[in-house]
């Protein structure tokens, strides 16, 4: 059986390889057309925004090690940065959104004998709170506009549907933490798929009632380590904004505080809500609207965009790619390199 797993998971990575050649071949032209962007950019403000990445990475690895643990998982910071740049990869591959992000979380603590049921909802949990701080910058966004007599209303509604979904999965962990009530069928499957997808196997429903009744005690006894994660998650949030304002400032030639967190905000909001994995095309052509709005020329406003999802999405995805692969073929007892 376990020859059969790694023959099945070895089937899936060599899938997975062809994709991402196949998104190389296909994006070639676009990155050809960020580096020659780029190129013509102020260096000093790109080298910031490079930078301000870099530091991203291990600052959301430490956010992510302080929320698996209140949920009773635990994984090195170092490995867990480079499981969540692996899933940069499986983000555009499998266009699964937070599915797959999860089942490649559950399948990896699986290697280091962590729970799965801790870890995949550790995992949705860190997700959530991520879009909750984003949630809050938008907020913010949304009243600078209107007093500033620059309303956007398809900003508006977008966030207006996030939030209802946001609103949802608070109720849910309310029901589980503070009423003690058991997850709803649909729950129960979207658990068992995962856990599937991840090589776990299927999961008695019973069992998983039990553990996530016991896991939502975990979250009500360290409610109040929610915050300081929340904090970590803004953190994370204000740095890419930092990548944003630089690529602005490199093509722009100065910095429009308004222009930057409203641009900022359409980008993240629309790579939520697309339906393209990563808000592939939807993400980039809101920027470019949402900056042109402040009176910036298409050049311009397109290679602001260009530079700041390149850094964000594109070239993370090669990266991604090496920690993919080396995740996934390594032996479960060998440590991963840094």
């Amino acid at each position: 059986m376990k020859e059969l797993k790694t023959s099945i998971g070895k089937i899936i990575f060599w899938l997975l390889v062809i994709v991402f050649f196949w998104l190389v071949i296909t994006h070639f032209a676009q990155t050809k057309q960020i580096l020659g962007v780029i190129s013509h950019g102020r260096w000093y403000w790109i080298a910031l925004a490079v930078v301000s990445q870099i530091i991203f990475y291990p600052v959301y690895a430490r956010y992510l090690e302080f929320i698996l643990k209140m949920f009773g998982a635990n994984l090195d910071r170092s490995k867990l940065r480079q499981v969540y740049l692996a899933t940069k990869f499986t983000d555009i591959a499998l266009p699964l959104g937070f599915i797959s992000k999860v089942a490649f979380f559950i399948r990896y603590g699986a290697k280091e004998n962590q729970p799965p049921l801790n870890i995949g909802i550790g995992t949705t949990f860190a997700m959530l709170t991520d879009l909750v701080a984003f949630l809050g910058i938008a907020i913010v966004t949304m009243l600078l506009l209107y007093i500033m007599g620059q309303p956007q209303t398809y900003l508006l509604v977008s966030l207006l549907l996030l939030a209802l979904f946001i609103l949802i999965t608070i109720l849910f962990l309310v029901q589980i933490a503070v009423l003690k009530r058991p997850p709803n069928r649909l729950v129960l499957w979207i658990i068992k798929q995962l856990s599937r997808m991840s090589g776990r196997g299927m999961i008695d429903s019973d069992q998983i009632e039990k553990i996530i009744l016991e896991i939502g005690s975990d979250l009500k006894q360290n409610h109040r380590k929610i915050w300081p994660g929340l904090g970590l998650s803004l953190i994370a949030q204000l740095i890419n904004m930092a990548t944003f304002a630089f690529a602005y400032a490199a093509f722009a030639g100065q910095f429009n505080i308004l222009a930057i967190i409203t641009g900022f905000t359409a980008g993240l909001l629309f790579t939520i809500v697309s339906i393209t994995p990563q808000g592939v095309g939807i993400a980039e052509t809101v920027i470019v609207t949402t900056l042109r709005s402040f009176g910036l020329d298409l050049s311009v406003a397109a290679a602001i965009t260009l530079a700041y999802r390149g850094l964000l999405y594109l070239l993370p995805v090669f990266v991604g790619f090496y920690y993919f692969s080396h995740l996934e073929l390594k032996p479960k007892d060998e440590s991963i390199e840094s």
